[in-house]
């Protein structure tokens, strides 16, 4: 009776204590409100007066310019000289000269003016200023001659100022110039017959600058001012960048296009931030005057005076309920203290759970634990074990594929993760099926105990149902996680006692993943298809292919490997294993015999393929890795002759140039001096130099002969003698065909030389 009474003291407290609370919450904010929507509707429209105040003031301004630059356009259609060049027939440099001294005198004084030209139709002749005159074709602002010649087709505005990035002449800093281009024909009824043209380039950054001036002086900080035409175009914005930039795609530009109202404010967001949008029209023009002010700025002073009321009213709301607040506190403090200590036990014990499962399950795999059906049961109990080891369990095998690949590619928190989420698939798709749990074994095995019941099905069509298992697991993960995954299905387990028995057999399975391949599912089955009593390392084989390699015969090689692989397809996975290693082995060991005088290289080869082939997973991957090896071996052999050719060349070369007196020098001398067939050193001198040795020899004694012959007074047969040849018809015959001449003609054509040379010194 006492608890019943003492609850119902504590609910009626508890009312009490939130009435009260909520009626001092209510006046507060209801206060709050009312001061809040004061300050903000008297801010709103301070600011909008201000700005629509400014705006005024630069569609003034605009409207001002805008007069300036009609009249100025007036002042030279009435201008003699400028009028006399207009309406010219003829090319007179008098007129063209007074008409382009005139158009400096008239607007180089005006600063808001960037140019001005006046155009000749008769003679397709423009002036500008500052400038010279210059024919429609190669002025430099092409974009005013393709209007004027287009005018009959598409009417201009008159007088009515077009934005434009005008092109500079050459010499200037700038490449463009941003204008507002003013055009006056002389005529305005009928622009086909127009006989000549006035063009202004008023300077855009004259009206930024304007506008900058006066929105420094008297708006806000951050406000911004920009100027649109009736398209939604900038017109002016304190970037020039933003110059004929189209912004009608921006909510708040498509509600002003759209009003007719001459002036207005709108709230709207611009860049992710709330701004205040002001805005007067133009009906001259045509143009829209923006001011762009953040919401942030516009209503800081609102907000610090929102803060300081709220302030005050949560100390009034703290001090109205400070003893309620240390009366409830104390009264559910030991009560609050008690929930605290359970909630924290049962998140530690949820937390720690599944760790502690996958921990235990691991140890009931490896045989590191061995408990009684009791203890076994109140573990199952304890750890929320989805299996009851007293019934007939299967397990089976799951490994990710490309493992190298998977440990580079992601960290180690990253790689938990995606086993985490393999765990959960297979899970998910198993539990459809069968109770189960999935255990991470370590690395890149997952491990899954399925609980059978007490009935199994039969061997063939459970393993046929796990099949379809571990298919459905397979395709989830490389769909969703870009993951492929083997299989290996087990055995059924009596007991809990074989677990780790089996579990030893089903990886022992697993490793023929090496003969079928990824993505394979291996099966009891496949065991029997293995036959050790046969097998044989095939040694001649791998004689064979070393043989190749030293022949420089990869192709050969690659055939004698899959040879001595298909030798081995119904051997076991250590047998296998074994011969792999072992053929690494013998090719390391051979390398020096295959490729002399590469040792480093050859080194730096070998241990790049030891180091990467053990972590190859399939005889696929394995071939392809040999494969490669194979490739470089025969590359640096090849490398080693094509050196070996050039160094027998240059010795040749070598020989003829300290030898050439020498009468019996000849291709057969210099192959026995090497020790090779001439007719192998023919081929390859004839190949690395484009000529045979005997015309490389008969080039080298017929240049030492010139020497002699120019440079001393010997005798002919001296000079055959010391050059190695004999004189016979057929050096007569050689001696023409090298210098064009016969040996009587190039000596007498020598000695003529040496006079004149004599004579003039």
């Amino acid at each position: 009776m006492n608890s019943v009474v003492s609850r119902r003291k504590i609910s009626i407290y508890k009312k009490l204590l939130i009435s009260f609370i909520a009626i001092i919450t209510s006046l507060i904010l209801a206060l709050s409100s009312l001061l809040y929507y004061n300050y903000t509707t008297s801010t709103s429209a301070m600011v909008k007066g201000m700005n629509e105040n400014i705006l005024s003031k630069i569609s003034y301004s605009s409207v001002y310019m805008d007069n300036l630059a009609k009249n100025f356009c007036k002042s030279l259609s009435l201008n003699n000289y400028i009028i006399a060049f207009a309406n010219s027939n003829n090319e007179d440099i008098l007129t063209f000269g007074n008409a382009i001294r005139t158009l400096d005198a008239l607007t180089i004084p005006n600063t808001y003016i960037h140019s001005a030209y006046i155009y000749n139709r008769k003679l397709d002749t423009f002036i500008s200023a500052p400038g010279t005159f210059y024919y429609s074709s190669e002025f430099f602002d092409q974009e005013i001659v393709q209007a004027l010649h287009v005018a009959e087709q598409k009417k201009l505005p008159i007088l009515y100022p077009i934005p434009r990035k005008i092109t500079n002449p050459n010499g200037t800093q700038t490449k463009l110039t941003n204008v507002y281009t003013y055009i006056l024909l002389d005529t305005s009824d009928n622009q086909a017959n127009f006989n000549n043209a006035i063009v202004l380039n008023v300077d855009a950054d004259w009206l930024r600058l304007t506008i900058t001036s006066l929105d420094n002086k008297m708006s806000s900080d951050g406000n911004e001012i920009m100027v649109v035409d009736d398209k939604g175009v900038v017109i002016s914005e304190s970037s020039p960048d933003m110059f004929m930039e189209n912004i009608a795609d921006q909510n708040y530009m498509h509600q002003i296009l759209s009003s007719t109202a001459p002036s207005g404010t709108i709230i709207d967001q611009l860049h992710q931030k709330k701004v205040l949008v002001s805005y007067v029209s133009s009906e001259i023009l045509r143009w829209k005057f923006l001011s762009i002010t953040p919401y942030e700025t516009v209503f800081s002073a609102v907000r610090r005076n929102t803060y300081i009321t709220l302030l005050f009213c949560l100390i009034v709301l703290l001090l109205g309920v400070f003893f309620a607040f240390l009366a409830s506190r104390k009264l559910y403090q030991p009560i609050g203290a008690l929930i605290n200590k359970t909630n924290d036990l049962e998140t530690m014990q949820r937390d720690n759970t599944p760790v502690l499962k996958n921990d235990f399950l691991k140890k009931v795999i490896n045989g590191h634990v061995i408990l009684s059906s009791e203890r076994m049961a109140a573990k199952e109990q304890e750890l929320l074990i989805n299996l009851n080891f007293r019934n007939k369990l299967f397990l089976y095998l799951l490994k990710i594929d490309y493992y190298q690949d998977f440990v580079a590619k992601y960290t180690d928190k990253d790689r938990s993760i995606y086993k985490y989420a393999i765990a959960n698939v297979a899970g998910e798709v198993t539990s459809q099926h069968y109770s189960n749990e999935v255990i991470d074994i370590g690395a890149d095995q997952l491990v899954v105990l399925v609980d059978l019941t007490d009935s199994p099905d039969p061997p063939d069509i459970l393993y046929e149902t796990f099949e379809s298992i571990v298919a459905d697991i397979q395709s989830h993960s490389h769909q969703y996680f870009d993951l492929s995954l083997s299989a290996s299905l087990g055995y059924v387990v009596d007991s809990a006692e074989h677990i780790k028995q089996v579990y030893e057999e089903t990886l022992g399975l697993s490793m023929y993943r090496l003969k079928y391949g990824h993505s394979s599912i291996l099966t009891p089955t496949l065991l029997h298809e293995v036959n050790d009593v046969a097998f044989m390392f095939p040694a001649a084989k791998e004689k064979q292919l070393i043989d190749a390699l030293k022949l420089g015969n990869g192709e050969t090689a690659k055939e004698l490997y899959r040879d001595m692989i298909r030798t081995m397809e119904h051997a076991s996975y250590g047998n296998i294993i074994n011969s792999i290693i072992y053929l690494s082995y013998s090719l390391h060991t051979s390398m020096n015999q295959i490729v002399e005088g590469s040792q480093s290289k050859l080194n730096s080869i070998s241990i790049d393929f030891l180091k990467h082939v053990t972590g190859l997973e399939t005889l696929d991957e394995l071939e392809r890795s040999f494969f490669s090896l194979f490739d470089d071996i025969i590359h640096l052999k090849e490398g080693a002759k094509d050196k070996k050719k050039n160094e027998i060349v240059s010795t040749v070369v070598d020989m003829i140039q300290n030898m050439f007196p020498n009468k019996n020098l000849s291709l057969s001398s210099c192959a026995d001096a090497l020790s090779i067939s001439s007719v192998y050193l023919g081929k390859l001198f004839r190949t690395s130099t484009g000529k045979s040795v005997a015309e490389y020899i008969t080039t080298v004694r017929m240049e030492h002969m010139k020497h002699y012959l120019e440079q001393t007074n010997l005798p002919i047969n001296d000079i055959l003698e010391k050059c190695g040849i004999e004189k016979s018809n057929y050096f007569y015959t050689t001696f023409k065909k090298h210098f064009g001449v016969s040996l009587t003609e190039y000596r007498l054509k020598d000695v003529k030389v040496n006079q004149d040379r004599n004579t003039s010194i």
